[in-house]
């Protein structure tokens, strides 16, 4: 019997805590995508563009160059690590920084310029890529103003273009404009629209874990009217009839413990501040897990038990958790034998491991919309700051693994 008292909280959709590396948002994946995409454009245009800034040499001062290229490629190329490891406000402040670099540079141009014009067909050199500046503006700003950035850089680049080319290099200006608007248009279209798809995406789930949470409540009220029959039923009777084969005993008397300590919390409601000694906490695991499982084989290992009692909602928690697994390797791992679940209780650490020899399942692959996994076991493990390890594949069974430590 799972008397799980602890009230479901639904995962935070925050992408810049503590548990960030663990963070599966669409936001963040296509955020990084992009971003290094953006490095890797930037540090292709750095090859390819040696040559048009060697040759730009001829017309710009050094002193400018020099600056300028930092503040292009730098923040652009710094996007391809940050991707990998900084949260999500560092990144859009990295991709800000991108697009501002290329902005200031194309703002100063003036100041770098000697007055010569370039010769043949060479182009100067941030004309070249400049709506990658603008793809990096689209991650880091909304639609709109990301926008107003790729028409700002493009008719300025092509605008500076043509003046420091030749006069007799340069084509008429606007369509030279149109094109450069055309080809950079392409790639900022894709980068707003992931975004905006993440952004529904992102949505869409946390009105899954809404609704989720919502269908918890209704089942908790719904629990809560069945406690008393169940209770009466898989632990007053379960032990009644357990005296009767059995005969006195530790086992029953743990048993007897755990039933009265339940029929009390019954009575005077949830009490958050409850303990449990560790036979206690033992019996109360083990009628769960016979409650969801008479079959399942259950074994105790108990070794340096803890100075202090255990919390006895943790404890609840974590044999709900636990039942759980136990049930879903009922429904789903079509098993000839029986489910096995072991409990170890060293020190402070109580681990509960949940194993079945049956088709196995990939963890990646179990649909967005199965949030049982995720909800009734991850979840409720992580409320009260234990951990679960799913461990499965297919034809190889699956291992549930429930650890929580006390502080």
């Amino acid at each position: 019997m799972a008397t799980d008292s602890t009230t479901y909280t639904p995962p935070a959709l925050t992408t810049d805590g503590p548990n960030a590396a663990l963070d599966r948002t669409a936001g963040r994946r296509i955020l990084r995508q992009f971003a290094v995409f953006i490095a890797c454009g930037y540090l292709a245009y750095l090859v390819l563009t040696l040559p048009a800034i060697t040759a730009s040499l001829e017309v710009m001062h050094l002193g400018w160059t020099i600056p300028a290229l930092l503040c292009v490629f730098g923040p652009g190329l710094a996007l391809g690590p940050l991707a990998w490891r900084a949260p999500t406000r560092r990144l859009k402040v990295a991709a800000a920084a991108t697009a501002l670099g290329y902005i200031v540079a194309v703002a100063t141009w003036w100041f770098g310029w000697t007055g010569e014009h370039l010769t043949g067909n060479t182009d100067i050199w941030f004309s070249l890529f400049c709506g990658l500046a603008a793809i990096a503006a689209a991650l880091a700003l909304p639609p709109r103003y990301s926008f107003i950035v790729l028409v700002v850089v493009v008719v300025a680049a092509t605008v500076i273009n043509h003046a420091v080319r030749a006069p007799e290099a340069n084509g008429p200006l606007v369509p030279d404009i149109a094109w450069a608007f055309a080809f950079s248009l392409v790639y900022f279209a894709a980068a707003v629209m992931g975004m905006r798809t993440a952004a529904v995406l992102d949505d869409t789930r946390a009105q899954a874990y809404s609704v989720t949470a919502e269908a918890a409540a209704a089942q908790a009220r719904s629990t809560e009217r069945q406690r008393f029959n169940q209770l009466t039923h898989d632990g007053v009777m379960s032990t009644l009839l357990a005296a009767s084969r059995q005969g006195n005993s530790s086992q029953l008397a743990q048993q007897a413990h755990a039933t009265l300590t339940d029929l009390d919390a019954m009575r005077e409601g949830t009490d958050t501040t409850e303990t449990l000694t560790a036979e206690a906490a033992m019996a109360h695991i083990r009628l769960t897990i016979a409650t969801a499982d008479p079959q399942a084989r259950l074994q105790v290992h108990e070794q340096d038990h803890p100075a202090r009692p255990l919390p006895g909602a943790v404890i609840r928690t974590i044999a709900a958790a636990a039942a759980e697994a136990v049930r879903n390797s009922n429904r789903h791992a079509h098993s000839t034998t029986p489910t096995a679940v072991t409990v170890f209780l060293k020190g402070p650490t109580l681990t509960v491991v949940v194993a079945d020899e049956g088709s196995g399942f990939n963890p990646q692959t179990v649909p967005a919309d199965r949030l049982g996994i995720t909800v009734s076991i991850r979840d409720r493990m992580s409320v009260i700051g234990g951990s679960a390890d799913i461990d499965s594949a297919p034809g190889r069974g699956t291992r549930v693994t429930l650890r929580w430590v006390l502080k």
